[in-house]
């Protein structure tokens, strides 16, 4: 099986959830997209909704706009397995650039090396900023505040969040917000023990759409 098989054939991208504008996962207002579909089983995922989840198609350029509209300086994309849909997120993040300078985190469980040996994943590496790589690894789980396990690495692919990133992604103090909408409420970011355990009691108690990224 090719892990690197798009998704989609469509020019839209399959999105399990975005969050407009927010300060979690990565530095500065963030537009976060979590595209949805993945090729991995790691245990203790918090995401796995991204996986088997329900799931939406959007259009690569009203994607784009609304990128555009949001009042944000970047894009963080997870999952799911972004490098899935390389090909449609180069094209999204392209569009965006030729209006907007913004900045590109990527979170993958696939390594650099890995992606770099596919051409339309190293296509996508060029117009990103940090790709944290790696599987999520329970048992390594080190506490920092937005990467998930010891072995994942922080790569610098511009000098753009160079002199912030030391401080931003070293942190141990991590965060989270739990969002309610009007027909779901979700989690977004990675939460401390203490959130992990009020969210567990919420959604024990919930029977409306709960969901994790």
């Amino acid at each position: 099986m090719d892990l690197y098989k798009r998704m989609s054939e469509k020019d839209s991208i399959l999105i399990s959830h975005t969050e407009k504008n927010t300060d979690l996962l990565g530095p500065y207002r963030r537009f976060v997209i979590w595209v949805h579909g993945c090729c991995f089983e790691c245990e203790g995922c918090l995401a796995g909704n991204t996986k088997n989840g329900a799931y939406i198609e959007r259009d690569i350029s009203e994607l784009a706009q609304e990128i555009l509209c949001s009042e944000t300086e970047g894009i963080t994309i997870s999952g799911g397995e972004p490098f899935l849909q390389a090909k449609e997120l180069f094209e999204l993040i392209s569009l965006v650039k030729a209006v907007k300078d913004i900045g590109v985190i990527i979170y993958s469980g696939f390594t650099l090396e890995e992606l770099q040996k596919n051409e339309d994943s190293f296509k996508l590496l060029n117009v990103t900023d940090i790709l944290i790589d790696g599987r999520y690894i329970k048992e390594l789980d080190d506490g920092r505040a937005y990467i998930g396990s010891s072995n994942q690495r922080l790569h610098y692919l511009s000098d753009r969040y160079k002199n912030i990133g030391e401080t931003y992604y070293g942190s141990y103090r991590r965060r989270a917000e739990i969002k309610i909408y009007p027909k779901e409420v979700v989690l977004v970011g990675v939460p401390s023990g203490d959130v992990l355990e009020v969210w567990e009691k919420l959604k024990e108690k919930s029977g409306g759409n709960i969901s994790d990224f």
